[in-house]
């Protein structure tokens, strides 16, 4: 279980902060059964949300192969970011850290330098994701397309009954 504090403020003529903290699981919500795709609160290292895909019960072989590439595209971005933004995260301490040592102070102008820095170390792998992604990507196109052509000739079978919602009522009775 991750600890999580949540800040609620208050608009008044001042800001009135107040914290909570308290225990939870990430992603619970996402964990159960869903009746749609669901999308789940940012992850606290790679900051993506995860996705939990709806599997239906009458699914197609094309439908399935669709939602697993999805999926199989999701794990990649996540991989890739959990890991980026560790390596950033552990390359900013460290940087921090020297210029404490050196007695140089922590500010903006001496962190631009280190965020320079590290995305002209961080290019060819930023490029190499990025290639990867849009070939990822471009695999999903076909897969999609045979799943909604799939959809178009799958005969419709209404099997949740819905509430009648307010602008669905007869405002005449």
């Amino acid at each position: 279980m991750i600890p999580v504090s949540i800040v609620y403020r208050r608009a008044t003529w001042g800001f009135a902060t107040t914290t909570r903290s308290f225990t939870s699981k990430p992603h619970d919500s996402l964990s159960q059964p869903v009746m749609e795709d669901m999308i789940g609160m940012p992850d606290p290292v790679s900051n993506l949300r995860p996705v939990k895909y709806f599997v239906s019960s009458s699914e197609t072989a094309e439908e399935r192969e669709w939602r697993l590439l999805q999926q199989n595209v999701d794990e990649f971005n996540q991989t890739f970011w959990t890991d980026n933004n560790a390596l950033f995260s552990q390359a900013k301490h460290e940087y921090e850290q020297q210029l404490v040592a050196d007695g140089k102070e922590v500010s903006a102008e001496a962190l631009s330098i280190f965020y320079k820095d590290f995305l002209n170390k961080a290019y060819d792998r930023q490029m190499e994701y990025n290639k990867e992604w849009w070939k990822k990507n471009f695999s999903l196109l076909y897969p999609g397309f045979k799943a909604a052509v799939r959809q178009f000739k799958k005969p419709r079978v209404e099997t949740t009954t819905r509430e009648t919602g307010f602008w669905d009522k007869s405002f005449d009775s």
